[in-house]
């Protein structure tokens, strides 16, 4: 999905908790974030988030927040990579009070990965995470993000909410109390039109991360930022390069 795709896609979800959780979930990056440059990055050795933090940039660099730009911390960068590239593992012993550490891993994080980011929660950096459903990682987490805890359960009628670890084909926990004999106009409702494109989006751990560089870009983290959002999908639509 590319950023285009998910700046509508966000219009549509407008007022459902997975447009209200990812938002929140951003701005709480931005505002504990206050050290320049100390918005960090990390992820498992195979899956480095560099999508992720490419996106963090760009939007960020767009809305002129340059004082929270990231960096990709990697586990070993190569000799004579390029400054925003050659960013290896003792940036993390350097991190402290003022700065974050976002961990993405779509898959069980490995222990080296846990132990490091132990380390850095031990500093006194705040922790966030984009994850799998690892109750480690999530233990770890000052915020953890989880897409599959936000998927709808059935479009326009109710949303999965379980605890991380819960049984998935447990029955009857997984969906919250719906009565199905009234039509639902209220947060949780999908316009028909918008399911088919909703069934494609929604489940994946991509479109997540797409949601929230979107949304750490936001004017005024302290309050909706609706007007920015709409002007933004409205350059968007008009051809704007992403």
């Amino acid at each position: 999905m590319d950023l285009t795709k998910a700046a509508v896609l966000r219009e549509l979800l407008t007022g459902t908790e997975l447009a209200g959780r990812t938002t929140s979930f951003a701005h709480s990056l931005r505002r504990f974030t206050t050290r320049v440059g100390g918005l960090l990055l990390f992820g498992p050795p195979e899956d480095e988030p560099w999508h992720l933090t490419a996106h963090l940039d760009d939007e960020l660099h767009r809305a002129g927040v340059e004082d929270v730009r990231p960096s990709l911390v990697r586990w070993s960068p190569p000799p004579g990579a390029p400054p925003h590239l050659a960013i290896g593992l003792d940036r993390l012993r350097d991190s402290g009070r003022g700065e974050s550490l976002l961990v993405v891993a779509e898959q069980a994080p490995p222990d080296a990965l846990l132990e490091r980011i132990d380390d850095v929660r031990r500093r006194g950096t705040t922790i966030f995470s984009i994850a799998g459903g690892s109750k480690d990682l999530a233990d770890l987490s000052h915020e953890s993000l989880v897409p599959e805890l936000l998927v709808p359960a059935t479009f326009g009628s109710g949303w999965v909410s379980r605890p991380i670890g819960q049984d998935p084909d447990a029955p009857d926990q997984l969906a919250d109390p719906v009565d199905h004999d009234e039509p639902d106009h209220g947060r949780h409702a999908v316009p028909d039109d918008t399911l088919t494109a909703l069934r494609d989006a929604v489940a994946g751990f991509e479109m997540t991360q797409h949601l929230v560089s979107l949304a750490v870009a936001d004017d005024d983290i302290t309050q909706s930022a609706w007007r920015r959002r709409l002007r933004t999908f409205i350059e968007r639509l008009g051809g704007e390069p992403v």
